[in-house]
């Protein structure tokens, strides 16, 4: 099958090569392209399975119309489906995205940085590890367009995209106190990263304003021993004389290996102890005990981050936007 041209798609909307090539090579504000026929010559080239020649695209402008994107665990349902919903929007602007993943290790994010960087890519959208703000720092130093997400470094001038970790925890103890707990434990990981030490301020200030904080009932969890961190947190806190009776999870991760345990233990869940998570585990969809989570918006986190990188990459920005998104509590008994 003969290769679909921008003559051939320009002739079928009716208008010229030049308007074709603006449009799907992303630059229709530069060209005075109308929103209404960019849209027209985007569904036009779907239709006719219009395939760009990337390679001679990338000698003509200097790009390689490839993103690198460098998430933390790539076996995280939360992260799993950032990277779909990065892939589908950068695919839009006819961009690839090469996917490389950390497992939260500073050296592994040091590695796929410098990867990266030969291959070499238009610009980055980074998962930061704990002590990965170097790396980050060498970039926006060297001007290479980078969008963090997730977790951001305030003091870097780096675009970012994350939720209100604060607020949203807020929601989640809040939720519990409603549903009658006063004895709230969190399990939360051992992180200097902003995204962790603000779910942990939420969480405090929500129950220190009811009168229940407890430092004793906040247990910290070393990712590189996280089940058996899990196992004894929750063990310690289930301690009759504690009397917990809520348990609010930082991750998704972490609570699955939670309810693992309180059901290893006998605990039923709302009976026994109730439970909010931060993030949804598939697992929740085979229970037939509603399990209140937090809800971050992915999908737009996704298509945020993509749209500020093309920003970078485009206009080459100097000031550089942080996006902050709210989170929503979904399956809530109170609500």
């Amino acid at each position: 099958m003969a290769r679909v041209s921008l003559k051939s798609i320009a002739k079928e909307v009716g208008v010229s090569i030049t308007a074709v090539s603006l449009v799907l090579s992303g630059k229709e504000k530069e060209g005075r392209v109308g929103k209404d026929m960019a849209e027209k010559i985007r569904l036009k080239a779907k239709e006719m399975h219009y395939e760009p020649n990337n390679l001679a695209r990338g000698l003509r402008v200097g790009r390689s119309q490839t993103i690198g994107l460098i998430v933390a665990d790539i076996s995280n349902l939360f992260f799993a489906n950032l990277a779909f919903h990065i892939q589908e929007h950068a695919e839009k602007f006819g961009y690839s995205v090469i996917i490389t993943n950390t497992n939260e290790s500073d050296l592994k994010l040091e590695k796929m940085v410098n990867v990266l960087k030969r291959r070499p890519v238009d610009g980055f959208i980074i998962v930061p590890t704990e002590h990965g703000k170097p790396f980050v720092e060498d970039l926006v130093k060297r001007n290479i367009p980078v969008v963090l997400i997730d977790r951001y470094f305030p003091e870097i001038n780096a675009g970012a995209v994350v939720v209100d970790n604060y607020n949203a925890s807020g929601k989640a103890v809040k939720n519990l106190i409603g549903q009658g707990c006063k004895n709230i434990g969190l399990v939360i990981y051992k992180s200097r990263l902003l995204h962790m030490q603000q779910r942990k301020s939420g969480y405090i200030d929500a129950i220190t304003e009811h009168g229940f904080y407890n430092p004793d009932f906040i247990k910290e969890i070393n990712y590189s021993h996280i089940s058996n961190d899990v196992s004894i947190a929750i063990e310690s806190l289930m301690l009759k004389e504690n009397h917990i009776d809520g348990l609010f999870f930082a991750t998704n991760t972490l609570s699955m290996l939670g309810i693992k345990q309180l059901m290893d233990m006998n605990l039923q869940i709302p009976e026994d102890v109730k439970v909010v998570c931060f993030d949804k585990s598939d697992a929740f969809d085979f229970t037939s005990i509603p399990i209140p989570y937090i809800r971050q918006p992915v999908p737009e986190m996704g298509k945020k981050a993509v749209e500020l990188l093309f920003e970078q990459i485009r206009e080459n920005t100097k000031d550089k936007k942080c996006i902050e998104l709210q989170a929503s509590l979904i399956n809530s008994p109170v609500d």
